[in-house]
């Protein structure tokens, strides 16, 4: 199947979003038109993503049936086919950073952000989930969702891969903060390389959604990618700073073969009574 991303460079602001929403919506159908069965955008997808206070993030959400979530299922519905973003999600007095996922006949399930980070921390609440698998019949495929930050944490990839995942999808946005270097020579960020060591060491596919563009003094790195069950790049990375589509053939059933060599088996091989370690809690240290 083609898997196509979206990588947008949204106008900031609340007065754009439905700008944003427009363009992006122009993007998804265009890939849609070129034969894409999935498209992923990033987290946050309509919206800017910086936020400075909790006004502003409530200002920008939106509960599961609103408007961008209501838009993708509209596309999909029209298309048949299969869409995976980002919102700011707000259930009750909570606000979640959300990646969802819908098909031709509406919602199929959405994931909150497990891993949150910088300005994150202080105005949203962690996910609640845990790492949902998406079974999609038509397609024979399992979907598992991962947001941005998440990546940092192999035990989340790993959790999908146990669960019987065939593709990740990772709406993103990969940022400036913290990094020191933003792109090597051939373009590639850091991020690139995780989720190609991902892919490797679990066996999976991975469609990565990231931005472009600037927000103040940060700058998003663009560079998404698509990638089949042998880590192999099949698009991408897309241009690094600007606004850009990418789309890719891949098979996701492929995902299903951990088997390395003639007799070495990524699942099989695995010695968890000896990595309790992973699962426990930190006794000492501070949160800078």
């Amino acid at each position: 199947m083609k898997i196509g991303i979206v990588q947008p460079d949204n106008l900031i602001g609340y007065e754009n979003v439905e700008h944003n929403r427009k363009i992006n919506s122009e993007m998804i159908c265009s890939l849609f038109d070129k034969g894409a069965t999935i498209v992923v955008l990033p987290e946050c997808a309509d919206t800017q993503y910086q936020m400075t206070s909790k006004e502003e993030v409530r200002k920008f959400s939106e509960t599961l049936t609103g408007p961008s979530v209501s838009h993708w299922i509209e596309l999909a519905m029209s298309y048949r086919k299969y869409i995976a973003g980002g919102i700011i999600e707000r259930d009750g007095d909570n606000f979640y950073n959300t990646a969802v996922l819908v098909g031709p006949d509406g919602m199929i399930g959405h994931y909150r952000k497990m891993h949150l980070f910088d300005w994150e921390r202080e105005f949203l609440t962690e996910g609640d989930l845990g790492f949902p698998n998406f079974k999609i019949e038509e397609l024979d495929i399992t979907i598992g969702m991962l947001i941005c930050y998440d990546l940092r944490f192999p035990e989340a990839v790993r959790t999908h891969m146990l669960n019987g995942c065939d593709l990740i999808l990772v709406p993103t946005t990969w940022t400036s903060i913290g990094k020191s270097m933003l792109w090597d020579e051939k373009g590639y960020c850091h991020a690139n390389y995780l989720a190609i060591a991902h892919s490797h060491s679990n066996r999976i596919a991975f469609a990565c959604a990231n931005r472009a563009g600037q927000e103040g003094d940060v700058t998003y790195l663009g560079a998404s990618i698509i990638l089949d069950s042998k880590a192999k790049v099949v698009a991408g990375p897309a241009k690094k700073e600007q606004a850009n589509t990418l789309i890719g053939k891949i098979d996701p059933t492929e995902s299903r073969n951990k088997q390395v060599g003639a007799i070495s088996n990524l699942q099989f091989d695995r010695r968890p009574e000896y990595y309790n370690t992973l699962t426990s809690t930190l006794k000492s240290g501070v949160r800078k």
